[in-house]
């Protein structure tokens, strides 16, 4: 990978959204197409769609799942090797999820993070779970991390009311619609756009915007 210019990509994200999951397949397909030209870092940012989730969640109302916004989304998965169930009937206090997230950004480099965030996405939308906190937990440790250490990472009040509010601060720095993506610290667009656009974009961070460290968005 040496010689080969960096691209720091930097999502930021809600795990109960599913445009997030779609953007992300849509991102890697991108990422595919130009692994023989660039190096790529991938880094997931917290922002709560629903910031006043109570810890246990909250029904979703009826009538919310318009059916044919469902099959939509069903379908845009599909093509993009998503199986979404929607078999929840609430929406998921998302924090500890959040903060699993950073647990595993501050090891070996987030190497293992986009993974958890796959893991993430599946256990809710495919799993139909609430991301508790013992859901959290099997998440992590499946994908290598300690289970006492992740609990207790994500258990930590100073660190949860920290990751709400580089959360809600997303907000003021522009962000009104996720997944919303940065490369090489430049804002770039919001939703799951085509493979195409990431490659486009991502090409133009490269060589506008080349960068010897990852950025802080």
């Amino acid at each position: 990978m040496a010689g080969k210019p960096l691209v720091n990509v930097d999502i930021v994200s809600d795990v109960m959204c599913p445009w997030c999951w779609i953007g992300k397949k849509k991102l890697e397909a991108g990422i595919k197409q130009l692994e023989g030209k660039f190096q790529f870092r991938v880094r997931w940012l917290p922002y709560l769609l629903r910031p006043q989730i109570p810890p246990e969640g909250l029904p979703i109302p009826p009538g919310y799942r318009n059916p044919a916004r469902l099959a939509q989304m069903i379908q845009a998965g599909e093509e993009v090797g998503i199986k979404f169930s929607f078999s929840n009937t609430s929406f998921p206090n998302t924090l500890k999820a959040h903060a699993l997230l950073e647990l595993a950004d501050s090891k070996d480099d987030g190497a293992k993070q986009n993974d958890v965030a796959e893991r993430l996405f599946k256990a809710y939308f495919t799993d139909g779970k609430m991301l508790t906190e013992e859901d959290v937990v099997q998440v992590g440790q499946e994908a290598g991390f300690d289970p006492e250490e992740v609990r207790s990472f994500i258990t930590d009040q100073e660190k949860l009311d920290a990751i709400l509010q580089s959360a809600l601060e997303r907000s003021s720095k522009g962000v009104e619609g996720v997944p919303f993506f940065y490369f090489n610290g430049q804002r770039m667009f919001s939703g799951a756009q085509n493979e195409d656009v990431f490659t486009r974009m991502l090409t133009i961070a490269a060589e506008r915007f080349p960068v010897a460290q990852l950025s802080k968005a």
